[in-house]
């Protein structure tokens, strides 16, 4: 099963954390309002983990079994060759806009895709890394939670638990950060928070349990549900707004509005999916990935050469970066994703 119109929002959540990262010195976001929706749209990342789990049980929910060895070479050729990528444009950028140099340790642990379990080394190399050395945690566990626990136990067995994660993470990190917890040092603390996988393993149940809902209870209640997809989305800038001082959405706490609008946009067939669907969208989403993932290079490069064409301004690199993001993703996705994807999906090797 494949869900055209979620394709497009992962490409949403993507421009978001562009716009987090490198939008917030414009004078074009400085409204009050604009700028507290625009220093929170990390929580794209939280959207790409539930929607992730989501979208694993719509890939896989028809099988009896999930074949490990398949499975793991299908996600590691979706993902690796443009991580790796990204990781070779910071080494060459390094050679052309030299900083500080990378430290040998940090850059083994970023192609082994293991930083986010050091918290000190969480944004060494290429900073937006952290997220996929998480989803690879998400990989690793899928097989193993869908052959020994989605396959053997029903839906209403399934929600306490999932749920009891959910729950006690949200009320760790809040007694966490509202206790002035300290680990080593604050700094350390905050990044094993709100980076560590551990922290984030929640949500990709919770998108895995909407996901098996889904198929077991709604996948065949389809209609026009154009109205409420726009109430939820609207929520979305409303919480964070008014977010409460004592509230951090980082590690989840947005699946109460993340999963259904996942939910509505999958079953709908109002306006809003007849626009998803059109191809140049789906093709912004199933770009997105390079988008996220190239996006400091880009941007490093970006500003590299329009320093040496003299060109300033943070709007002037902004408008420049985001153009060129989204030439180099589309190309990385054509020539590198798509291409190493399949070539890897044919290797075969004799020992299993």
């Amino acid at each position: 099963m494949k869900i055209d119109q979620l394709t497009f929002t992962r490409f949403v959540a993507a421009i978001a954390i562009v716009a987090y990262h490198f939008g917030r010195p414009l004078n074009i976001f400085s409204h009050p309002l604009v700028s507290k929706i625009l220093t929170q749209a990390n929580i794209g990342v939280s959207f790409f983990f539930i929607l992730s789990g989501f979208v694993m049980i719509i890939a896989y929910g028809s099988k009896k079994n999930i074949d490990s060895y398949s499975y793991l070479k299908n996600r590691f050729s979706r993902i690796y060759p443009l991580y790796l990528f990204a990781i070779l444009l910071m080494l060459i950028l390094q050679t052309f806009d030299a900083k500080e140099d990378f430290v040998f340790s940090d850059l083994l642990l970023n192609v082994l895709m293991l930083q986010a379990w050091f918290p000190e080394k969480v944004f060494t190399v290429n900073l937006t890394g952290w997220s996929l050395s998480v989803e690879f945690l998400f990989y690793a566990i899928f097989p193993l939670m869908f052959n020994f626990f989605y396959q053997k136990y029903k839906l209403k067995q399934l929600v306490i638990p999932v749920f009891l994660i959910w729950f006690f993470t949200q009320v760790f990190l809040f007694c966490a950060i509202n206790g002035n917890w300290i680990i080593i040092n604050e700094s350390v603390t905050k990044r094993f928070l709100l980076y560590f996988p551990l922290m984030h393993i929640n949500q990709f149940l919770a998108g895995n349990l909407a996901g098996l809902f889904f198929i077991q209870h709604l996948k065949n209640r389809s209609g026009n549900y154009d109205w409420i997809i726009t109430l939820l989305f609207c929520l979305i800038p409303l919480a964070l707004i008014f977010r409460p001082e004592y509230l951090n959405y980082h590690d989840g706490l947005l699946a109460l509005i993340f999963i259904p609008l996942i939910i509505f946009i999958s079953l709908n067939t109002g306006i809003i999916t007849k626009i998803f669907s059109k191809k140049i969208f789906v093709f912004l989403g199933e770009i997105s990935y390079g988008i996220y993932i190239l996006q400091i290079p880009v941007f490093g490069f970006t500003e590299y050469a329009l320093q040496r064409l003299r060109i300033f301004g943070d709007l002037k690199l902004f408008l420049c970066g985001v153009t060129a993001l989204l030439f180099f993703s589309a190309l990385s996705y054509l020539f590198i994703e798509k291409p190493l994807r399949e070539k890897i999906k044919k290797i075969n090797f004799s020992i299993r």
